[in-house]
């Protein structure tokens, strides 16, 4: 993972009223990009004579568009001048209107407990499913006791969208995914490429660093260290790591992968703002199962972003646009699971967005429906882990055994750690809450209230069932 943010060169992301765009570009040097198209298709899992296959399904139009406040533009700056400025003259010309930079957002799983790079999985060729099963991570969650309850809702009736990496189309145009490791595949069709040359890297703030030395960790080798080459096909199965932990704890939750980040963790901001409405808007198109004719996407409706933007202090928002697609989701009732991020290293940073939205409640909306999640640590769960940003709740992030679902390096399972498989436990734990038919705006309040409570100062909430 790179160690500088980066935005899109002379790009800019709008939100604004749809009547603003025009004026905009009228008396700015800007000019609005045509939105890109969005995906046409997706693929179904199906189960037929006891095995699984995809299936494309065409995607319908909205029956019942959803009536935004906003609508959500890529613009491209056309004078010799720094874009933050621009930026900031777009947001103070009109109101309702938040002008940002076109920000990098990253993965969060960049981290592996002892590990002689931060970067690098442990691959895992001796594991099987039920060491998978029963690994102590669904213990601290609470996982192994709940199943032993009579009455137990295992996420019915809720749509879990998942927001990451893709192992993208095989040559028979099919997803590389096993069949049945998720109900919904969809590949987004615009990925920003590795090394983008576009990318330019933010400048750092005025003032930082005071001279001391940071802290040295002790760091191990295994000959199961996965190589480069791995790590990248290890990335592009991310998001069905994430998602095995949701199936494991929400094993009835309806699970949507969007494959919107590239093999390096990385999308553009406007993509990620796209694609969160666009999964919303499928609620409403009328997109329905081949065999049972339920719908693909319905409410209530969760998002796993195990994806972060940058934010240095925390009353300064960096992407002013996504937090008012965020806003309008979470007015709209959609919760929204985010992991804090990997920056800290042994002294907690701030949450990155949109985790940071919740946690710093920068609109009414947000604070509530959206939830920060940290990882804990795999020594004590109600600690931090040494990578993990703050944020309200922690789940284990530590040295988890993930299910890739398919073999991959010689395996199907991998050691992994990161808060981005933090935010996949909890937003299993939501899921289940929200099949008992509690509504989405009490969800967070339950969360704190389940939650176990850190016997340290510098602890953590750590969240069960």
């Amino acid at each position: 993972m790179p160690g500088r943010w980066s935005h899109l060169r002379g790009h800019l992301l709008v939100a604004c009223p749809e009547t603003n765009l025009d004026p905009l570009e009228q008396l700015h040097p800007v000019r609005c990009l045509v939105p890109a198209a969005r995906p046409g298709v997706v693929f179904v899992s199906r189960q037929s004579r006891g095995r699984w296959r995809w299936e494309a399904v065409a995607v319908p139009r909205a029956q019942r568009p959803v009536p935004w406040h906003r609508t959500v533009r890529r613009f491209v700056v056309e004078a010799d001048e720094a874009e933050v400025e621009v930026a900031r003259r777009l947001s103070e010309s009109a109101p309702a209107t938040y002008a940002s930079l076109d920000l990098e957002a990253r993965g969060q799983a960049e981290v592996a407990h002892g590990s002689p790079t931060p970067d690098r999985a442990i691959r895992a060729p001796e594991a099987r499913a039920e060491d998978f099963h029963t690994q102590p991570a669904f213990a601290r969650v609470g996982l192994l006791d709940y199943e032993r309850a009579a009455y137990r809702p295992r996420g019915e009736g809720v749509t879990v969208v998942i927001l990451d990496s893709g192992p993208g189309l095989g040559a028979d145009g099919l997803p590389r995914l096993q069949p049945g490791c998720v109900d919904v595949y969809v590949q987004w069709p615009h990925h920003v490429p590795e090394a983008f040359p576009v990318w330019s890297p933010l400048p750092e703030p005025a003032g930082q660093g005071c001279g001391l030395e940071e802290r040295w960790r002790p760091q191990a080798w295994s000959p199961l260290l996965a190589t480069e080459e791995q790590m990248r096909e290890y990335r592009a199965y991310h998001g069905a790591m994430v998602a095995s932990l949701v199936r494991r704890v929400a094993p009835g939750a309806r699970l949507v992968l969007v494959a919107l980040l590239n093999r390096e963790l990385a999308t553009a901001t406007y993509e990620l703002a796209d694609a969160l409405r666009w999964a919303y808007e499928l609620t409403a198109a009328g997109l329905r199962h081949p065999d049972t004719g339920a719908p693909l996407l319905s409410r209530p409706l969760v998002y796993n972003l195990s994806l972060g933007v940058d934010r240095s202090q925390p009353e300064t928002v960096q992407s002013c646009a996504l937090l008012a697609v965020v806003d309008e989701l979470a007015r709209q009732r959609a919760l929204l699971v985010c992991a804090a991020g990997n920056l800290s290293e042994g002294r907690p940073e701030n949450c990155l967005e949109p985790a940071a939205y919740g946690h710093f409640g920068d609109t009414l909306a947000s604070q509530t429906q959206v939830v920060p999640v940290a990882a804990t640590s795999a020594a004590q769960p109600d600690r931090y882990a040494w990578f993990s940003n703050e944020a309200h709740f922690g789940a284990p992030g530590e040295d988890l055994l993930l299910d890739c679902g398919a073999v991959v390096a010689g395996s199907r399972y991998v050691r992994w750690s990161g808060c981005s498989f933090a935010a996949g436990l909890v937003t299993g734990v939501v899921a289940v809450l929200l099949s008992t038919g509690m509504p989405p705006e009490l969800v967070k309040a339950r969360l704190w209230e389940q939650a176990l409570r850190p016997s340290r100062w510098d602890g953590v909430h750590a969240v069960r069932l």
